[in-house]
């Protein structure tokens, strides 16, 4: 309540030396947000295409974050009748912008699926996307190659539609949160589209961060020849892509903290690659291991089938897919 007392203090000026530093701590906030979002090359993407017919950047149906993501203890298949069977949309009044494949490495992870699609269909629709879902699924091991299976994913959904612009590897557990994070590939250079995630409180953590949902266009992944082979199990498979992303003269892209938001489902770790440091350490092999040498990779697909919302594909990759791969770098 504003008491007479407090209002005399005020006309006495003594709230004058509170007033300043909180003024202050507030500048100083901004100066920080603003470098941090300068050295980690964070800007929204401008629309520059002048036809009318071609769907805007950012479209009249947008809700910015307002939608509000609610994370059921249970939760069936959503139906949504606007996408076709496969997991594929396309805009009806307008021109698509580009082709989008979104690629979702999974395994064991059904709850986690069910809700990435309910809001991701909804959020891709309301940016006007024409895009492509795909769940690649491993089996045959016990323990998971992230890498290895978006590379074979990669490869077949170019099979499937050579017309495909655009490729975003999406983690299956986090949400987005505004849509005005438009999921399209920027042309200059790969885009890191999930840099603040409420997990680790909405702040990049480092500037050479890649992991949770990356887009780069055809051209962008071929030049850092994709992912590596050769993480068997979770840990610094991101770190190398960065890795890769700067030694191939790219400076990695993002939308700022306050639109690249994403909300993390909890879940357990995944068992750690016990190789991960030294696979590290020696990044600069990536010109001989990734995209290009899938044929010495020893995997089959077991099935590529269409879902109601998203298309499966189903790789069989073992331990010794990669002996023949690691044999020829050694």
């Amino acid at each position: 309540m504003f008491t007479r007392g407090k209002f005399n203090r005020l006309t006495r000026n003594e709230y004058i030396p509170e007033i300043i530093i909180i003024i202050s701590i507030l500048i100083i906030i901004h100066v920080c947000n603003t470098y941090y979002e300068y050295t980690g090359n964070q800007y929204i993407l401008i629309d520059k295409n002048d036809l009318n017919e071609v769907c805007q950047l950012y479209p009249s149906t947008l809700l910015g974050g307002k939608e509000e993501i609610i994370m059921s203890e249970h939760i069936e298949w959503s139906d949504n009748p606007n996408v076709q069977k496969g997991g594929i949309y396309s805009p009806n009044d307008c021109k698509s912008r580009e082709d989008l494949a979104i690629i979702i490495p999974f395994r064991n992870r059904e709850y986690h699926l069910k809700l990435l699609l309910k809001y991701l269909h909804p959020f891709l629709q309301r940016q006007k996307r024409s895009y492509q879902i795909f769940v690649v699924e491993q089996i045959g091991n016990i323990t998971f190659n992230k890498g290895a299976i978006m590379n074979v994913a990669f490869q077949e959904v170019l099979k499937i539609r050579s017309s495909f612009g655009c490729f975003i590897f999406h983690d299956v557990d986090l949400l987005p949160e505004n849509d005005y994070n438009v999921y399209e590939c920027d042309p200059k250079t790969p885009r890191h589209l999930s840099p603040a995630v409420d997990e680790l409180r909405y702040v990049l953590m480092y500037n050479h961060l890649v992991g949770g949902v990356l887009a780069l266009n055809k051209e962008q992944f071929m030049k850092v020849n994709g992912w590596s082979n050769l993480y068997w199990g979770w840990g610094a498979e991101d770190d190398d892509m960065a890795e890769r992303i700067r030694n191939s003269s790219y400076y990695l892209s993002r939308p700022p903290n306050f639109i690249g938001r994403y909300k993390m489902i909890r879940h357990e770790k995944r068992e750690r690659a016990v190789n991960r440091y030294e696979l590290l350490n020696n990044w600069r092999r990536y010109l001989s291991d990734g995209i290009k040498q899938l044929d010495l990779l020893n995997y089959t697909i077991t099935s590529v089938h269409k879902e109601n919302l998203y298309t499966h594909i189903l790789v069989n990759l073992t331990r010794s897919s990669t002996d023949r791969l690691e044999h020829s770098i050694e």
